[in-house]
């Protein structure tokens, strides 16, 4: 009973993202106040900007931890409702903490879409972190057990499955690990057992158990 109470309360002390700092995540976020273009007979993203065409978005704080872009005469254009957003061969990518998922995003003719990436497709992005799938962990126990080698071990746990994992995160009382704010991802740096759950779960059947050997 003490060691649940225990991850209870670090569970709940956890901080809040902050969708602006990622220093040690590959690919650049994109940033309040950032511009970004659209080619929309190519489909293709950039930094770049080309001003006279008009064909670029602003981002800007919106509501909660969500952005909002806006076109080059400031009006509103989408929002991603992704926390993280970056441009990966001419891609928009969005990471969504409550998915778990990253997404290919267009924008055409006023609508945005969405396209979910596949596990290749995110290994292909992150090769030096092992792509953990939900649909991995045991039916019965909800546990999953990986083997780890000498160093960390980078983890991006991939929701393959229709489920959400609002405010889930990462804990443990015998493994240190580094965690980031994108909800799937830590590194863990001794062997041991991570739990994966909802912030004050107090039922362990519903959490997602990380058997690090």
């Amino acid at each position: 009973m003490k060691k649940i109470l225990s991850i209870f309360l670090f569970l709940v002390t956890m901080l809040a993202v902050q969708a602006e700092n990622f220093p040690d995540l590959k690919y650049k976020n994109i940033g309040n106040k950032d511009k970004i273009s659209y080619d929309f007979q190519t489909g293709n993203w950039s930094t770049k900007i080309d001003k006279k065409n008009g064909n670029y978005f602003i981002k800007t704080k919106g509501f909660g931890n969500f952005y909002d872009y806006l076109d080059s005469e400031k009006n509103f254009a989408f929002s991603t409702n992704c926390e993280y957003e970056f441009i990966y061969q001419n891609e928009l990518i969005g990471y969504s903490n409550r998915d778990l998922k990253f997404y290919s995003i267009a924008y055409q003719n006023g609508a945005l879409s969405k396209k979910e990436l596949s596990k290749e497709q995110i290994e292909e992005m992150f090769p030096n972190y092992k792509v953990v799938a939900i649909s991995e962990f045991s039916e019965k126990t909800n546990s999953l057990k990986i083997k780890k080698n000498f160093g960390d071990l980078k983890i991006i746990l991939y929701n393959d499955t229709e489920k959400t994992f609002d405010y889930f995160t990462f804990s443990s009382g015998n493994v240190k690990f580094k965690k980031y704010d994108l909800r799937g991802f830590l590194t863990v740096q001794d062997s041991g057992m991570v739990q994966f759950a909802r912030d004050g779960e107090h039922d362990y059947k519903n959490w997602y158990i990380l058997l690090i050997r």
